[in-house]
C-alpha cells in the first residue's frame, strides 16, 4: 500500500497544478444525501481522493491530516495545489477549526475549493465568504440542538416516556424461565427471544433473582 502511495505522489510531482479531493461521510450521511458516491462523482476531476468516515464534530481526523500533509508537501515543491471538498461541513462543523484550517492552507498557498457553496479561498472575498457561511452553519447546528432538547423537555413534561419501551410481561416471564436454566447461556437467550443481553440482566435484577455467572 505504501509503495502505491509513493508511486502516486511521484506522479503528482510531475504536474504543475494538483487537485486533491477530500471526502467525509458519517453513518448518518450514508442514509441521507452525502454518500461517498455523490461526493466522489462531484470531485471526479481531482487527481487524488481521500475518503474518511467520521462525525463532523470529531476533530480527530487521521485521513484529513494525511490530505493536508500531502497538499503542503506538493506546495513546497512549487506546485499549484487546490484542496477540493463537496461542502464546507465536510471539513468541520466547528468555526474555530474551520478558521485555523483556512489559515493553515493560506500559509502554504493552498487554495480551498468548496463546490456546493461555490467558494475559492484564493482571494480575501472568498475567505471572508467561507467564514461567514461557516458561522451560519454552526448557528443552525446550535438551533437544531436547542430545538431537540426543547422537544424532549416538553415531551417529558407531557408525560411521555423517553428511551426504549419496556419489555412486555410475557417476554419478561420467558426471560426468567430460560435464565433459571443453568445450561442456557445469556447470549443464547438473547438470540432466541430477540432481545439484548442488557435487557435480560435488567429483567433478572428487577425480579430479585440472584444473578448467576454464565458464559455468554
Amino acid at each position: 500500500m505504501e509503495k502505491q502511495q509513493k508511486k502516486k505522489v511521484k506522479e503528482l510531482e510531475k504536474l504543475e497544478e494538483v487537485k486533491i479531493g477530500y471526502i467525509r461521510v458519517s453513518s448518518l450521511d450514508d442514509r441521507q444525501r452525502l454518500s461517498v458516491e455523490i461526493q466522489t462523482e462531484a470531485l471526479a476531476s481531482c487527481h487524488i481522493l481521500f475518503t474518511e468516515k467520521q462525525s463532523g464534530s470529531n476533530n480527530v481526523r487521521p485521513i484529513l491530516y494525511q490530505t493536508l500533509e500531502l497538499a503542503k508537501y506538493l506546495a513546497s515543491k512549487n506546485k499549484h495545489v487546490s484542496l477540493y471538498i463537496y461542502k464546507l461541513d465536510r471539513l468541520t462543523r466547528s468555526m474555530s477549526k474551520l478558521g485555523s484550517l483556512i489559515d493553515e492552507l493560506n500559509q502554504h498557498s493552498i487554495k480551498l475549493v468548496s463546490l456546493q457553496e461555490n467558494i475559492e479561498t484564493d482571494s480575501l472575498t472568498g475567505r471572508l465568504l467561507c467564514l461567514v457561511l461557516g458561522y451560519v452553519a454552526e448557528i443552525e447546528l446550535d438551533n437544531i440542538s436547542f430545538r431537540t432538547k426543547e422537544g424532549l423537555r416538553k415531551a417529558k413534561e407531557n408525560g411521555a416516556i423517553l428511551g426504549k419501551p419496556a419489555l412486555p410481561d410475557k417476554k419478561k416471564r420467558q426471560i426468567l424461565e430460560l435464565y433459571q436454566l443453568n445450561s442456557m447461556p445469556v447470549r443464547t437467550i438473547a438470540k432466541r427471544l430477540k432481545v439484548s443481553e442488557s435487557s435480560i440482566y435488567k429483567t433478572v435484577k428487577d425480579s430479585g433473582i440472584k444473578r448467576r455467572k454464565l458464559v455468554k
